[in-house]
């Protein structure tokens, strides 16, 4: 039975209207319920309602950008209050958290201006190492967050879902009353209809075994293995590295150690990169990139293009290191990937 979850939304509110919305999308998306304050302005009177509403909903969800945002009474952001009311209510949460480069993307558009970033103040430091702590997608750009929702809400259900009451359809209320009252003389057709629907499955099992997600396995495999970085593009990258490695690198053994780690990159396609780095993958090793020349260009022509596939997700560890995360799917296209190999050996 499909259950619909209330999803309550906290963040400051004026410096991130646009990615509100578009959390509030991705919960909409994901077919859930999304709950937020936006229509109250910060104050004690309020703070009764906003209790209410947390304790109504089935998950919390904390947006956290350039702002620790104004201090209640008790000396802390209304958007920590929220936080560790969400927290004492024991509701599964997670939170979406702007990158330094999203920030200051921010700053460049006008968005926010210097004199409002809070980032360095003690307290936003202190939040934002405590909300670390919790089930975090980092974001570095507006796509990613849709992804993020509704990776998160999967992985609640999948981890807590005795802590998940949700909503469901009064229709379904009344069929269940009906089944319960007609349960003895409807026994035989249901046993009957039972095994009409176990057959449907087993023929329909073949099609959906066939799909990652929203894609078939044999689509996703193409698109991955079209996609290869160009020799020239990575040859330019390459020289601008060698140019500025005392900027990335201690010592020439640790730049020569890198030089071996990307060899496996050159000439290579997003899917041969993904099986080359499948053992670190599935051990939950496989370490973003740090953004210099030609991490850039592995991160931006392969490891976007397997979180567009909905593969898996950056995660961020609680020492602070980001990581690919492969997902049930990502996992599953991997399986699927070693059967198809044996098949056409």
């Amino acid at each position: 039975m499909e259950k619909k979850y209330q999803v309550f939304i906290s963040s400051t509110y004026k410096d991130l209207i646009e990615e509100r919305q578009v959390v509030v999308e991705g919960v909409l998306n994901a077919g859930h319920i999304p709950a937020g304050m936006e229509s109250f302005k910060a104050g004690s009177s309020q703070e009764d309602t906003i209790k209410d509403w947390i304790k109504a909903s089935d998950i919390y969800v904390l947006v956290l950008g350039p702002r620790y945002g104004s201090l209640n009474k008790e000396g802390i952001s209304y958007t920590q209050w929220e936080y560790n009311m969400a927290k004492e209510y024991q509701k599964p949460m997670f939170a979406i958290v702007l990158s330094d480069n999203y920030i200051n993307k921010m700053v460049q558009n006008n968005r926010i201006l210097p004199t409002e970033l809070e980032t360095s103040k003690a307290e936003y430091i202190t939040f934002k190492d405590e909300v670390m702590k919790t089930l975090v997608v980092q974001i570095d750009h507006p796509a990613e967050i849709r992804g993020g929702i509704s990776d998160s809400i999967r992985d609640i259900e999948r981890k807590r879902p005795e802590d998940l009451e949700g909503w469901i359809k009064g229709s379904y209320l009344n069929e269940l009353e009906e089944l319960r009252k007609e349960n003895k003389e409807l026994s035989s057709d249901l046993l009957n209809r039972q095994g009409e629907v176990i057959g449907m499955q087993k023929k329909a099992k073949p099609v959906k075994d066939e799909y990652i997600g929203e894609f078939s396995f044999d689509a996703i495999r193409e698109v991955l293995n079209s996609v290869v970085i160009e020799e020239e593009k990575f040859n330019n990258a390459l020289e601008k590295l060698d140019a500025e490695k005392t900027r990335y690198f201690s010592g020439e053994l640790e730049y020569d150690d890198y030089l071996l780690s990307i060899k496996s990159v050159k000439g290579s396609s997003a899917l041969e990169y993904l099986l080359h780095s499948k053992a670190r993958l599935l051990a939950k090793k496989f370490i973003i990139p740090e953004y210099n020349p030609v991490d850039k260009i592995i991160y931006e022509d392969f490891v976007m293009l397997w979180e567009q596939y909905s593969l898996g997700r950056k995660v961020t560890l609680m020492g602070g290191s980001v990581i690919f995360a492969l997902n049930d799917e990502g996992r599953k296209f991997i399986a699927m990937m070693d059967i198809f190999k044996v098949k056409n050996n």
